[in-house]
């Protein structure tokens, strides 16, 4: 269908003409409409309109019968002394049965054979004309959004080629630069940049057809008068935004009316077969299990109804959930949730999912340690998916709520589903966040994933959801205990004792048993180096002491298997460290042999973990917490012994660590788990094999009802339940409530209790009203009166000043008061000589409890500050005297106890502040590597936190302002030309200066470039890591790009409501 209006000529390929529709075939024939419209017009001679910026970039069709999705474009040109308008603009909505491909090249070579300019078709993959098109898209949107800023005045009825792309919601386009006329002339840049100016910046709702002929007159009158230009905009959006316009919404291809069916949205569980390319191009999967299958097609899943996935480690639930993403993303164009237990998890789930991303055109998000923005930013063109640790998830979601925006989020896939049952407050976080998703969002779907879970169905219940519960594995795992030198088969069938389990070999001893009593070096030298094996052993110490006994029992040919990965690892591990390898790796590398746990450094284990996986390393002793973290499998998995720490291993520990053995993809059909044990422990392993699987118990009510404590509060302030009825149907709706009966919890008395003492902390008020009680601030005195506090069912509640704070810096009360405390002392007396004093403020107080300080090691450290690091101390109330007494081991009264070891913790701060190694602290201060980045990384989070805090009470402006830049620095602590490349996921800073030295310095220069050289670059980096971190670094661009056309657009509105 074509549409003259004025002196515009619009034809949508979407709605095809006569001509069009009888040509199925999608050529063009002579003398189409569409080419008679474009006589003299200048065309843009690229194919680029087509696959950049702006929506999901389009996706080879191979099915006709498919819908398509197609990018939008126009393409603007002007002859000489003439303003007449002409564009063509394609809306993919109804194409059913067009190849795309085909009419975009029949169309293009057409137009440019008659201009007698290269037709040929370019791909967005070339890497030097990826960059370029970043570039020009990036000057470009800072040109227009100072000019629309400044309104500066323009030169009329200049001839050239304009792009109307940052104006016009629903169309996408690249800045046409250097375009030629059909007779062959030049056109002028600057004529192009001054015309823009009249037509290019009206903001016009292209989707009501009403406005075009109105919007073209003034078009043209603005071109002709002399009103300066400014004027002309700003009047041109004020009447445009007087209009009641109802938008159209945007879809896509893969959206469909209600009620559609699979078939009718795409082949691929209602995705475009394209989809299932790139999963197989990016993970390898060719094809689904049966189950995965079954599951995708359930009715839960088409009617949005809440799911719960329970399935053995490596059974493939991850697949699932990144389907649904999709789904979310491109058919329902909603953003998505992605919430993980650790940061690790996060960073390799977003570096995963970025060629995605890439590919299809939507956004990744890191939020996790210091890296995620509150509220995150709007997009209007592309949807996002927001990969999130557990307490950053939480933010996310609050400032969703507060800023009432949570619609944007159509689907929360939650991984580790049984964490819900966690003590020591992750439990209850995750309780919590999945409670107000339950209660405020509408039409959100709730995807939870898991190993097999005991209480199953109160979980499911909790959720408003169905079960989907399978016992499957790709591999077979066949599982083993070892009782001195023999190997017994576990008979999981039988109930009786004495068939439990079956002797199945001897091992026959390849290590002196002197060094070796328990022939671990000999379960090992079984399958390495062919095949890889892991060693879980009960402490961190017990793990670096068997890499060195397996290392000891092997002989001097392992050294000379893959001797060059090895020596590029140990390189790796050098520029991580700054120059410096643990004595004990340094000795077991060349064996091919390392450990893994907490105590590393993320950069360190990231390294090891990529070894492992590509054969470099063929045996890691670590503890249970990898099993538990990264996807890590293995062909054999060995107990030490069934202790975690201190603990008899429970059944779901021990399916989770041995889960690692045997998965698919790794070149084996079968998997073995081996479990170590003596005799003493023999029962107990007896009544391990007949015990069942965990139960997820809610922890809200635990201990002090810290946990519930945090929900009504959060929930009073975020105006979600404001009253107490409303508050006891918020309480109905968490795990708790499902348990109440079988716990014995009063939840009536209980939700009382916790609003009695929130009121007592001065966290809550009565709204509208002469309070009952006075309540201050600080707390200290609760009541000014001798009246009762008496509360009705539909007394309105708010937050006083101090619990929204805590609510905003995502705290408990006890720190925000800590907080609070510690602010108004630095207020009188702040420090900032140096930035000591404002380290101390960020420094956690988590981690107050997990260290000892050293004596003699905190008295040198005060000795060698400075003067004005001195200074900050005697304000703390640390003075000589009061080291004097801590050197001697006597308590200090006048300092407490908290006080002191924080400033320990502030003095390593300090040291990394000022870009001292990770690997140098660590030894100075007898702490490991892995805790003291861990300071690190909690101090960036922190700080964004207290930040936060101080936004919300006036008093600490001066703090706001002071803390902008800490958590970003914090974060990295390393050099300034380092931190781009610190923005990439996974990325520490031994990767980025390794980059760094191979040249590759900023975004730009690694996302123009490509696997091979990356691989040839950098020492002991895989293909897929290299091309992860090209996909990451190109996202991260892209995100900036659409950014700015983000602000361009909020310029452009903001121009609207300036007044006369």
């Amino acid at each position: 269908m074509e549409e003259v209006l004025g002196a515009c000529v619009v034809s949508r390929a979407g709605q095809c003409s006569s001509r069009q529709r009888h040509n199925p075939g999608g050529k063009k024939e002579k003398g189409e409409s569409s080419q008679r419209i474009l006589n003299n017009s200048t065309p843009i001679a690229t194919n680029k309109l087509f696959t950049d910026f702006g929506g999901i970039t389009p996706i080879k069709r191979k099915c006709s019968n498919t819908p398509v999705r197609c990018k939008r474009e126009i393409v603007v040109g002007f002859s000489p002394g003439s303003t007449q308008t002409c564009m063509l603009a394609l809306d993919e909505s109804c194409l059913q049965a067009v190849d795309v491909e085909v009419v975009e090249r029949n169309y293009w070579d057409s137009q440019n054979q008659q201009l007698g300019l290269d037709g040929a078709h370019q791909e967005l993959g070339h890497h030097s004309e990826f960059l370029d098109l970043l570039n020009k898209e990036s000057d470009f949107l800072l040109g227009e959004i100072t000019s629309a800023a400044l309104g500066k005045n323009d030169s009329q009825g200049q001839s050239g080629a304009i792009n109307l792309s940052h104006n016009i919601s629903d169309v996408d386009y690249l800045p046409a630069n250097n375009l030629s006329h059909g007779d062959g002339q030049n056109t002028d840049n600057e004529s192009n940049r001054q015309l823009i100016k009249c037509v290019g910046e009206i903001d016009v709702n292209w989707s009501d057809q009403s406005l075009l002929e109105e919007a073209i007159k003034l078009t043209n009158q603005m071109c002709q008068s002399s009103v300066p230009m400014g004027e002309k905009i700003k009047q041109a959006l004020l009447n445009n935004a007087q209009r009641s316009v109802k938008s159209k919404p945007k879809t896509v291809s893969c959206v469909g009316p209600v009620g559609v069916t699979q078939e009718e949205t795409g082949p691929f569980f209602g995705l475009p077969v394209e989809v299932q390319e790139l999963i197989e191009q990016t993970k390898g999967i060719t094809s689904l299990y049966t189950w995965q299958t079954e599951c995708l097609e359930l009715p839960a899943l088409k009617h949005r109804k809440n799911l719960v996935l329970a399935l053995p480690t490596s059974g493939g639930k991850t697949l699932v959930a990144e389907i649904l993403v999709l789904k979310e993303l491109l058919c329902q164009r909603r953003n998505a949730l992605f919430v993980l237990p650790y940061v690790a998890i996060v960073q390799e789930k977003v570096r995963s999912l970025s060629p995605l991303a890439i590919a299809l055109g939507f956004l990744v998000e890191e939020y996790a340690a210091g890296k995620g923005c509150y509220p995150p930013r709007r997009r209007r063109w592309k949807q996002t998916v927001y990969v999130a640790t557990i307490e950053k998830a939480m933010g996310l979601v609050s400032s969703l709520v507060e800023t009432d925006r949570l619609g944007e989020i159509g689907l929360a896939v939650v991984d580790e589903l049984h964490l819900v049952g966690e003590t020591g407050g992750r439990g209850a976080n995750l309780e919590i966040l999945l409670t107000k998703l339950l209660f405020y969002a509408v039409d959100l779907h709730v995807v939870g994933m898991s190993a097999t879970i005991g209480n199953l169905g109160e979980v499911a219940t909790f959720l408003l959801a169905d079960s989907f519960c399978r016992n499957f594995r790709p591999v077979e795992l066949q599982e083993y205990i070892k009782l001195e030198d023999q190997v017994f088969s576990i008979n999981w069938d039988t109930r009786c004792p004495e068939e439990l389990l079956t002797l199945s070999r001897r091992i026959e001893p390849r290590t002196n048993s002197d060094i070796d009593p328990d022939s671990i070096g000999s379960l090992v030298l079984e399958v390495v180096p062919d095949e890889s094996v892991l060693v879980f052993c009960a402490t961190k110490k017990n793990c670096e002491n068997v890499a060195l006994l397996v290392c000891q029992t092997m002989s001097r040919k392992f050294q000379e298997h893959k001797i060059d990965e090895k020596k590029a690892l140990y390189r790796a591990l050098m520029a991580e460290c700054k120059g410096s390898v643990c004595p004990t790796l340094r000795n077991t590398l060349p064996f091919g042999v390392a450990y893994h746990h907490s105590g590393l450094m993320g950069g360190e284990r990231r390294l090891l973990e990529e070894a492992f996986v590509s054969g470099t390393i063929c045996c890691i002793c670590c503890t249970s917490t990898l099993a538990a973290g990264v996807n890590l499998p293995a062909k054999r998995v060995i107990l030490r012994s069934p202790y975690v720490g201190r603990e008899f291993v429970s059944m779901s520990r021990y399916k989770q660590m041995v889960g690692r053995a045997g998965r698919a993809g790794m070149g084996s059909s079968l998997g073995e788990s081996i479990l170590v044990c003596k005799n003493t422990d023999i029962d107990k392993v007896r009544e391990l094999v007949h015990s069942s699987m965990d139960q997820c118990v809610s922890s809200l009510a635990q201990g002090d009802a810290s946990g519930m404590r945090s929900l009504l509060l959060s929930a009073i302030g975020q105006g979600m339940a404001t009253s107490l009825a409303d508050l006891h149907q918020l309480v109905k709706r968490t795990l708790l409530s499902v348990q109440a009966t079988r716990l014995g919890v009063d939840l009536t008395a209980l939700v009382d209790s916790t609003l009695v003492g929130l009121f007592r902390e001065g966290a809550l008020r009565v709204c509208n009203q002469q309070a009952d009680v006075s309540v201050c601030l600080s707390g200290d005195n609760v009541s000014q009166t001798n009246k009762k506090l008496k509360l009705r069912r539909d007394t309105p509640l708010s937050v006083s000043r101090l619990g929204r704070a805590a609510i905003k810096g995502c705290m408990d009360l006890k720190k925000a008061r800590l907080l609070y405390e510690d602010l108004l002392q630095a207020q009188a007396s702040l420090v900032l000589l140096t930035c000591l004093h404002l380290l101390y403020l960020v420094t956690p107080y988590d981690l107050v409890d997990q260290i000892r300080p050293s004596p003699s090691v905190y008295f040198n450290s005060y000795n060698n500050l400075s003067v004005q690091d001195q200074q900050c101390a005697r304000v703390l109330g640390i003075t000589e005297v009061c080291m004097v007494r801590i050197v001697k081991g006597h308590t200090h009264k006048g300092v407490p106890e908290r006080v002191i070891k924080r400033f320990y913790l502030t003095l390593m701060l300090s040291e990394l502040w000022q870009q001292e190694s990770v690997w140098k602290v660590s030894v100075k201060y007898h702490v490991t590597r892995g805790f003291v980045q861990n300071l690190m990384s909690s101090s960036a989070a922190f700080a964004a936190c207290v930040m936060r805090f101080c936004e919300e009470l006036e008093e600490f402006w001066a703090f706001k302002d002071l803390l902008v830049n800490f958590s970003q620095r914090l974060s990295h602590c390393c050099t300034q030309e380092l931190l781009p490349l610190m923005e990439l996921p996974a990325v520490k800073r031994g990767r980025a200066q390794q980059l760094y030295n191979a040249n590759f310095k900023t975004l730009k220069d690694i996302a123009n470039t490509d696997v091979n050289t990356l691989v040839s670059c950098v020492d002991h980096i895989s293909r897929k890591v290299a091309g992860q971190i090209i996909a990451a670094a190109r996202l991260l661009l892209l995100e900036k790009v659409e950014s700015l056309r983000e602000e361009a657009q909020e310029v452009l509105e903001g121009i609207a409501v300036i007044p006369e």
